[in-house]
């Protein structure tokens, strides 16, 4: 039975994942994730994120990819993709075999040039992580 894996538990490869499933696709479907949560809308981070202590927007809940038989690594990220024996070795250690890979990993906001990473005062916004730090900064005493 065919394996797909797709890189990137972003809105595009959740998607991408229902995506197979409702085009007939009966093989394994891994869609793997840096981040602790189930894939979510980036969007709504930079309203509903920062006015409200709020969970992301999640694409589906657990039980949405169980039915669907979509595996969710959430918390890995993938260190080696190796094409010959068509494997993708994980932070965590583990060696996932695929038939198919989607990489699906999103951008990365760009920083200011000449900027500094830490710099106290510029902040980005990518995850909800990010979301929520921003939100704890712009409070009284916060540090913004």
């Amino acid at each position: 039975m065919k394996h797909i894996v797709i890189i990137g538990a972003g809105e595009c490869g959740a998607r991408a994942a229902f995506a197979l499933r409702e085009r007939g696709f009966g093989g394994e479907v891994t869609l793997i994730g840096a981040e602790p949560h189930l894939p979510y809308e980036r969007p709504p981070l930079s309203k509903d994120g920062l006015a409200e202590a709020s969970l992301p927007k999640f694409i589906a809940d657990a039980a949405r990819y169980e039915e669907a038989r979509i595996t969710v690594l959430t918390g890995a990220t993938a260190e080696n993709i190796d094409r010959v024996r068509k494997a993708v070795t994980l932070s965590d250690g583990r060696s996932l075999s695929y038939d198919r890979l989607l990489l699906a990993t999103g951008a990365r906001p760009r920083a200011f040039p000449g900027v500094p990473e830490n710099a106290g005062r510029i902040r980005m916004l990518r995850t909800h992580s990010d979301a929520l730090a921003i939100r704890g900064a712009l409070t009284p005493g916060g540090g913004l």
